[in-house]
C-alpha cells in the first residue's frame, strides 16, 4: 500500500487557503477565482488520491471496486492535468495579460494538448493503454501513461517561458514564487518516479499554493477589506502592468466629493458599509453584462472601473453602474447623505499612455476641468493649458526657485481709523518661462504634494526681506509687509534661526513683518509650532491668523496664543447683507476686540460692504474695492499716489 500521510497533509492547507477565499469574498475576482478553481480542483485530487488508495487495496478487488477504482483513476488524472491549464490562465489573469489568449486561436492552442489526454483517458475505458484496474492486480500504469508527464512537462516549459516574458513588469520575488511551483512539481514527479509509493505530489503542490498565496496573490495587499474590492495599491500594480502589456485600457473614475463629510457623519463602519452597497451594486450590474472589469477604491472616497478595450461603451456602463449605486443609495435609505459623484472617463493610450499622468488626472480631474460638470472625459482636459502646468508642475516650481520666475506681489492693506495705507499683504506668482502667470490655487498644492513648499516658502522669505530692505517703506505711510507661513515652515525646528539670519542680512527690524498663519498649522507637531511662535514673538515679531471663518476656530488657543490679528476670511463678508450674516459679523468683530486682537476683513469688494464694516468698528480692510495684488514696482507707485 502506498504512503497517503502526504496526502493527508496537503489537504489543511488545501482548506485553509479555501477558507480565506471565502472569508475574503476573493473568489469573485477573475485573478483570483482561477487561483479559487485551481486550489479546489488540487483538494479533490488529494481526496481522490486517498480514496483510490482505500479501493483498489487490498486485493483481489470487486467488480464494483474494480468500476470505482477505474472513475475514481480517471478523474484524478483529468482534474490533474486539467489544473495545470488552470494553473497557466492564473498566471495570464494575475500578469493581466489574459486579453491576449480570448481569441478562439489562442484558446485552441492552450486546451489542444488537454483535449489529446482526455481523448486518451476515454478510450483508455476500452484499451488500458493508459492505466488499468483489476481484480488480482490492482491499479497498474499503461504504456501510454508516460505522454500525460510528457504534457505536463510541454505545459509547465510553457509557463516558465511565459513568466520569464514577463519579466520586465513582474518583481524578481513574484516571478521566482510563480516558477516556483513548476519546479515543486517537477521535484514532486521525481521523487514519485524513483519511490513509487511516496504520493508527495500533492504535498507539493499545496506548499506552492500555499506560497502563492501568501506572497503572490497577498489578499491583505490586493484587496481593501474595510469595502470589498481591489486596494489602492493593487489599482496601481495592476495599472502598471496593464498599460505595459495591453494595447488599450478604458478607465472609469467615480469621485466622492464629500467622501470626508460622509465619513464623518456615518463613522468609519456605517460608512464603509455604504460604501461597500454602492460597489456590490455595480459589480453586479457589470457582471450581469459579462463585462470583464475590476473594482478598486481608494480612501476617502474614489473608486476605479478598470476595463478592456474590447468591452461595451464605457461611458454607457459608467451610466448605469451610477444609476444602481444611486439605487442602492435610496434603497438603504441614506437619505441625508448627499450621493453626487463626479466621474471621470480615461481611454488608454488614446488619452493618456503614462502610469504617472493616469494616476494625477484621477486626482485632479475635477479642478482641471472647465465648470460645474458632473461628468469629465480625459481626451477634454488633456488638451488644457491647467493639464499641461500640472503635469510640469515640479519642473516649474524648481524653475521658479532657482531661475527667478517666482514674483511677489503686494495687496495693500487699508487702516478704518488713520485712513490710510498702513500695510500690505506680500502674494507669492510665478511668472514661467513656458506658461506664462500660473495660479497660486495650482502651484501652492503642487507644491505642498511635493515637498517643495518648504524651499518654496524660503524663496518668498528671502524676496520679500531683500524689498523691505530696498525700500522706504515708512516713509511711504507702511508699517509692516504680512507674509504666510506654511504649515511645513511652522514645523521646521530652526524657523527662528532661518528668519533671524534674514534680519541681520537685510537690516529689517521685526516690526517691519507681520507673520500669517492658519490653524491648520496646530493640526500636528503643536508643540513645535508653539514653541516657534513663542520665539518670534520674543524676538519681536507679530502674527496674525489668516482664514477666519473657514474652520473650527478653538477660542481657547486664539486666547493663549500671542496672535496680534484675526483676518476674517471673505465667505462672512459675501454673506454681509443677510440678517443672520450681519449678526455674525458684528459679533465676531467685537469678541475679537474684547479679546484685544485688531480685525482684518479680507475679501471686501464693494463700497456698500466697506461702510458696513466701518459701522461695525472694523481696523482694516482688505480686498478688491481699493486694490487687487501689485506687483512690486506698482504697488509703490499706488501707495506713494494713495498716501500722498
Amino acid at each position: 500500500m502506498k504512503i497517503i500521510f502526504f496526502d493527508l497533509c496537503a489537504i489543511p492547507n488545501f482548506l485553509l487557503i479555501l477558507i480565506t477565499f471565502f472569508r475574503r469574498r476573493l473568489a469573485r475576482y477573475p485573478a483570483y477565482r482561477m487561483f479559487f478553481f485551481l486550489t479546489f480542483l488540487s483538494l479533490l485530487c488529494s481526496i481522490l488520491n486517498i480514496s483510490m488508495e482505500f479501493i483498489v487495496n487490498p486485493t483481489p478487488l470487486s467488480q464494483a471496486e474494480v468500476v470505482l477504482g477505474m472513475l475514481i483513476s480517471f478523474c484524478y488524472k483529468w482534474l490533474r492535468n486539467g489544473s495545470m491549464v488552470i494553473y497557466l490562465l492564473f498566471i495570464f489573469s494575475i500578469t493581466r495579460t489574459e486579453h491576449r489568449f480570448r481569441k478562439m486561436t489562442a484558446r485552441l492552442i492552450l486546451w489542444a494538448p488537454n483535449a489529446v489526454l482526455v481523448f486518451l483517458l476515454i478510450q483508455n475505458f476500452f484499451t488500458g493503454n493508459v492505466f488499468t484496474v483489476t481484480a488480482e492486480g490492482g491499479y497498474a500504469r499503461g504504456p501510454l501513461l508516460m505522454v500525460f508527464y510528457l504534457v505536463t512537462a510541454l505545459y509547465a516549459i510553457a509557463g516558465v517561458a511565459f513568466c520569464l516574458s514577463c519579466r520586465r513588469f513582474l518583481s524578481t520575488s513574484k516571478l521566482l514564487l510563480l516558477l516556483s511551483v513548476f519546479l515543486l512539481l517537477a521535484v514532486a514527479i521525481t521523487i514519485q518516479m524513483l519511490l513509487p509509493n511516496y504520493m508527495v505530489e500533492m504535498y507539493f503542490t499545496s506548499i506552492g499554493l500555499l506560497m502563492l498565496m501568501l506572497l503572490v496573490v497577498r489578499p491583505e495587499e490586493a484587496i481593501d477589506s474595510s469595502v470589498g474590492c481591489g486596494s489602492w495599491q493593487s489599482f496601481q500594480n495592476d495599472l502598471h502592468v496593464m498599460l505595459y502589456t495591453r494595447s488599450r485600457l478604458r478607465i472609469s473614475v467615480l469621485h466622492l466629493p464629500n467622501a470626508h463629510e460622509i465619513r464623518n457623519y456615518l463613522g468609519d463602519q456605517q460608512y464603509f458599509a455604504f460604501i461597500r452597497q454602492i460597489l456590490d451594486s455595480m459589480q453586479a450590474y457589470t457582471e450581469s453584462l459579462h463585462v470583464n472589469g475590476m473594482f478598486y477604491f481608494e480612501h476617502p472616497g474614489n473608486i476605479y472601473l478598470i476595463m478592456d478595450e474590447d468591452e461595451p461603451d464605457l461611458e454607457i456602463i459608467t451610466k448605469e453602474c451610477l444609476m444602481a449605486a444611486k439605487d442602492t443609495v435610496r434603497r438603504i435609505g441614506f437619505r441625508v447623505v448627499r450621493f453626487n459623484p463626479l466621474i471621470c472617463l480615461i481611454r488608454c493610450p488614446e488619452d493618456l499612455s503614462q502610469e504617472y499622468e493616469i494616476i494625477k488626472l484621477c486626482h485632479r480631474f475635477q479642478t482641471l476641468g472647465s465648470g460645474n460638470k458632473t461628468w469629465f472625459r480625459a481626451s477634454e482636459i488633456v488638451r488644457s493649458r491647467d493639464f499641461a502646468i500640472e503635469n510640469d508642475i515640479e519642473d516649474i516650481l524648481v524653475r521658479a526657485i532657482q531661475d527667478s520666475s517666482l514674483q511677489m506681489y503686494y495687496q495693500p492693506i487699508y487702516d478704518l481709523h488713520k485712513h490710510k495705507f498702513r500695510s500690505a499683504e506680500a502674494l507669492a506668482r510665478i511668472v514661467d518661462s513656458e506658461y506664462g502667470m500660473i495660479s497660486p490655487a495650482i502651484f501652492i498644492p503642487a507644491a505642498e504634494r511635493s515637498g517643495l513648499i518648504l524651499p518654496l516658502g524660503n524663496a518668498v522669505l528671502e524676496s520679500v526681506y531683500q524689498f523691505i530692505a530696498a525700500n522706504d517703506l515708512k516713509s511711504l505711510g507702511i508699517d509692516y509687509i504680512e507674509i504666510n507661513l506654511s504649515v511645513e515652515q511652522c514645523r521646521q525646528g530652526n524657523l527662528a534661526d532661518t528668519i533671524f539670519a534674514l534680519q541681520e542680512k537685510y537690516s529689517i527690524s521685526p516690526r517691519q513683518v507681520n507673520f500669517e498663519i492658519t490653524e491648520s498649522v496646530f493640526d500636528s507637531f503643536e508643540d513645535v509650532v508653539e514653541q516657534n511662535i513663542r520665539k518670534l514673538v520674543e524676538m519681536g515679531y507679530r502674527f496674525s491668523l489668516d482664514d477666519y471663518g473657514t474652520g473650527y476656530s478653538n477660542l481657547q488657543r486664539l486666547r493663549k496664543t500671542p496672535l496680534t490679528m484675526i483676518k476674517i476670511d471673505k465667505s462672512l463678508v459675501d454673506d454681509l447683507f443677510s440678517e443672520e450674516g450681519r449678526i455674525v459679523m458684528r459679533d465676531t468683530i467685537r469678541m475679537m476686540q474684547d479679546l484685544d486682537k485688531e480685525i482684518l476683513v479680507e475679501g471686501v469688494e464693494t463700497g456698500d460692504s466697506l461702510n458696513l464694516l466701518n459701522e461695525m468698528h472694523c481696523d482694516f480692510i482688505q480686498g478688491f474695492y481699493f486694490s487687487k495684488a501689485l506687483p512690486a514696482d506698482h504697488f509703490l507707485r499706488f501707495i506713494q499716489s494713495a498716501n500722498a
